[in-house]
């Protein structure tokens, strides 16, 4: 099977900071692969320079096969089959649900008026809230926002899902709707780099844990055999405190 992406020795400094340290890793097409470890460890930054919001210092990230850092490649193609759903949703709150979805599939995807309305609605009904299409987003919950900012990425037909804590920032009762439309996306085969903290979500529905500490790849292994029988005393203590 050939990769959709593949890392090689990717490095990241702020300043004199190294954040990310050598940093190589592959993901497969149809794969679920959570990135956990403490806080600080890089998970966030590694994500942000997959999709080129943060510009690498050393290293190189392949694409379908093309090298992403050369500089005749256009990076905003690889930004429209790479989506990428925040913390904080992002949404634009003078924008209806609807218009959310669909300013981004005109302005970036050039798609007609008709088109991609209808694309959008299909959208929001996947992720349940069809009947929100004309809401703007302060009048939804977190949780409703966020499921709205997954359609908006799913509009544009993505091949790879990055999610930096989607759950993160909402009230504990409202993080299982989200979790539900992301295990829905596991289930139909989405590619997905997930970062998160719900260590059942990355128990059950991760095919690959990747487990990060100080910009470092600490282990590599399948969901199984990470949360069975963690290789390093780093991991096992970090699972005692989060289970």
């Amino acid at each position: 099977m050939t990769s959709l992406i593949e890392i090689k020795h990717l490095k990241k400094a702020f300043n004199e900071h190294l954040v990310l340290k050598d940093i190589n890793l592959t993901i497969e097409p149809h794969s679920v692969t959570c990135i956990l470890g403490p806080s600080g460890a890089g998970k966030s930054t590694l994500l942000r320079c997959i999709n080129q919001l943060d510009q690498s210092s050393e290293g190189e990230i392949i694409f379908r096969g093309e090298n992403t850092f050369e500089e005749k490649y256009d990076i905003r193609a690889m930004r429209e089959k790479v989506g990428m759903v925040f913390q904080h949703f992002n949404l634009f709150p003078h924008k209806t649900c609807l218009q959310n979805i669909t300013l981004p599939l005109e302005v970036v995807a050039n798609k007609g008026k008709a088109t991609a309305k209808n694309l959008a609605l299909d959208m929001l009904d996947r992720v349940g809230l069809k009947d929100k299409a004309d809401d703007y987003p302060h009048n939804l919950s977190g949780g409703q926002q966020q499921r709205i900012a997954i359609a908006r990425s799913l509009a544009m037909q993505p091949l790879l899902m990055l999610f930096d804590e989607p759950t993160s920032a909402l009230d504990p009762e409202l993080v299982g709707d989200v979790l539900l439309v992301m295990q829905q996306l596991a289930k139909e085969k989405m590619t997905m780099i997930v970062v998160t903290h719900e260590m059942n979500f990355a128990r059950e529905v991760a095919d690959r844990v990747v487990f990060m500490v100080d910009g470092q790849i600490i282990e590599d292994s399948s969901s199984e055999n990470f949360f069975k029988n963690p290789k390093t005393e780093r991991a096992q203590k970090f699972l005692k405190r989060s289970m």
